[in-house]
């Protein structure tokens, strides 16, 4: 086929008809158009209704997919360096808001229960140190879970070349986020330094 004047696309048949904007071209418009709609984005299969999940799973991630999956979708890596040292920022920047909130209130509570019961100061220190433990050994599994439930999710609503940019649009991080997280948690810590004096 060669490229139409018209539309631009690669779409006209050895008739000289565009079977993209020619309504009178006896190939099915839809058909070749979606073939274009798909040549359009290289990076992804996922517009095409045979779509491998390892597309959908990259497209939800972003460039850092090999971080969580460097075997795969079905396979995460055992242990996380960012959600060890950062813990709710990461769950936050990675838009996991809800694991975000529980591990706070965790630490919340913990924090809450040694005031009041008068525990040594050690024990916030085994705690943070903990909890930083539990969030390396399960955040990549639990961001499996939360990816597979946001593909599931969308394309139970949405369907063909919209796909993907949905997903990439509900995936990805969120810096920003992150940022508001720490500077309220500083804003916190001052605070209660203060209150204290």
């Amino acid at each position: 086929m060669e490229q139409c004047s018209k539309c631009g696309n690669i779409s006209v048949n050895e008739k000289g008809e565009c079977v993209v904007c020619d309504e009178t071209a006896s190939v099915n418009p839809y058909a070749v158009s979606a073939a274009v709609t798909d040549s359009a984005q290289p990076e992804f299969s996922a517009s095409t209704a045979t779509a491998d999940k390892d597309d959908y799973v990259k497209a939800f991630i972003g460039p850092k997919y090999y971080s969580f999956f460097p075997h795969g979708s079905g396979i995460p890596k055992k242990w996380n360096w960012a959600a060890f040292f950062l813990g709710v920022f990461w769950f936050v920047y990675r838009k996991m808001y809800v694991y975000a909130a529980i591990y706070l209130g965790i630490g919340i509570f913990l924090t809450a229960a040694q005031t009041l019961l008068g525990i040594p100061e050690e024990f916030s220190n085994v705690v943070s140190l903990a909890l930083g433990i539990g969030a390396g050994m399960l955040a990549n599994n639990l961001y499996k879970s939360h990816v597979d439930k946001n593909i599931a999710e969308t394309l139970s609503v949405v369907k063909g070349s919209e796909i993907v940019p949905v997903l990439q649009a509900k995936g990805g991080t969120n810096l920003v986020g992150a940022l508001i997280c720490g500077a309220l948690l500083v804003g916190i810590v001052t605070l209660s330094v203060v209150a204290g004096l």
